[in-house]
This record gives structure tokens, C-alpha cells and sequence, in this order.
């Protein structure tokens, strides 16, 4: 192959952006909301690559004209790693009705995650 020939390639290549040595560059952070239970992937690489913070977006329940009869106990949040590329995101609540000290439970609530390129 001739010096031109490969320079044209080079080109092409480039400007198709099928020239990068190694992965494509990943964005700079991801961030959103998502349900209990659902996953955050990766956009790229593995989550090695990745830090992933999360924090309570929605927890507990509001009772109008009520509030004085329940009670939030505890809340949960935080993820695990699922497979190589995701993570699985806990995010609970635990409440209970001060009229019936039986009845306490677990409640889905929902998350806001921050994804960093380390």
C-alpha cells in the first residue's frame, strides 16, 4: 500500500472515529433516578472503571390530615455489583402505623445515582 493510500485510509478511519487506540473516550459522569431493584450499566468498560454514588430520591408515605399515627424506621440505599458492566440498586423504606404496632414492612422507594469515571 502506498504512503497516500494509507494516509486516505487513516483518514477515513479517523473521521469515522475508528482510529482510537483502545476505547472510545466515556463521558464525563451519568446521573439519573431509578426505581428499587433496577440496574445502573456502565457506558463503557467495566465497573472498575466506574465509581457509583447513590442517595434516597423518594422514601416514605404522606398522610394528610394523619401524620401524627406513622412512622418512617429506617431507609435503605446502596448498590451491589450485578454482573461485570452493572450494578443493582437497593432502595427501601422500612414503615409502620403507630395504630397497629404489627403492622411494619419494607416499601420500595427510589434512588438518584451519580456514575464517575475513575
Amino acid at each position: 500500500m502506498s504512503i497516500r493510500r494509507f494516509a486516505v485510509v487513516a483518514l477515513i478511519l479517523s473521521a469515522a472515529g475508528c482510529a482510537t487506540v483502545g476505547r472510545r473516550p466515556a463521558p464525563k459522569s451519568v446521573a439519573g433516578t431509578l426505581a428499587h431493584g433496577e440496574f445502573v450499566n456502565v457506558p463503557s468498560g467495566t465497573v472498575n472503571d466506574w465509581n457509583l454514588l447513590v442517595s434516597p430520591m423518594r422514601m416514605g408515605l404522606e398522610e394528610p390530615r394523619s401524620e401524627n399515627d406513622n412512622r418512617l424506621l429506617a431507609i435503605r440505599v446502596f448498590a451491589t455489583v450485578a454482573t461485570d458492566t452493572s450494578w443493582q440498586v437497593t432502595a427501601q423504606y422500612r414503615f409502620g402505623y403507630a395504630m397497629n404496632n404489627g403492622s411494619v414492612f419494607w416499601v420500595p422507594g427510589s434512588a438518584n445515582f451519580l456514575l464517575v469515571p475513575r
